[in-house]
């Protein structure tokens, strides 16, 4: 059995997908995680203030403030939580690099900051560019994911 990683990032598209389609790789983490209620699962979720804010953003373009208030809540009360600060400074020098979209700095970052061992994201551009340019942490789609790790738990 693969050693499952202790801390991990979920993009944004993870909550936002699974939050929708539970059955789907990325509905099989979230719950994997807790998401339903919550549980003993012992691997730790990176968060950030950019992160909160992306699925803020985003759930209430696609749906409602309710459905980002429901999504950010159960992160709070289910998952077991690491929060991170990103440090303006650090955005703006990361940004004019030009390495990452800017709009990925964020989430980058936060993984990073927080010292992620696998970044999940359905954004396959992202994940490759990831990949390339930082080599720093597993870059996975959900997919693959729940193929290399949660599979092996049934």
């Amino acid at each position: 059995m693969k050693k499952i990683p202790e801390l991990i990032f979920l993009d944004t598209n993870v909550y936002l997908i699974g939050a929708v389609e539970l059955e789907s790789p990325e509905g099989l983490i979230l719950q994997w995680l807790g998401w339903e209620a919550p549980n003993d699962n012992p691997v730790g979720v990176i968060i950030s203030e950019e992160l909160i804010n992306q699925i803020t953003r985003v759930a209430k373009r696609l749906k409602n403030k309710d459905w980002s208030g429901e999504i950010i809540g159960r992160i709070w009360q289910n998952f077991k939580f690491f929060y991170v600060p990103i440090n303006d400074f650090e955005l703006a020098e990361m940004e004019a690099l030009g390495v990452i979209p800017r709009e990925d700095v964020g989430v980058y970052l936060t993984a990073k900051v927080g010292q992620s061992q696998c970044f999940i994201s359905a954004n396959h551009k992202l994940i490759k560019i990831l990949v390339q340019q930082t080599g720093e942490f597993e870059c996975l789609m959900p997919s693959e994911f729940v193929n290399k790790y949660l599979n092996s738990l049934k």
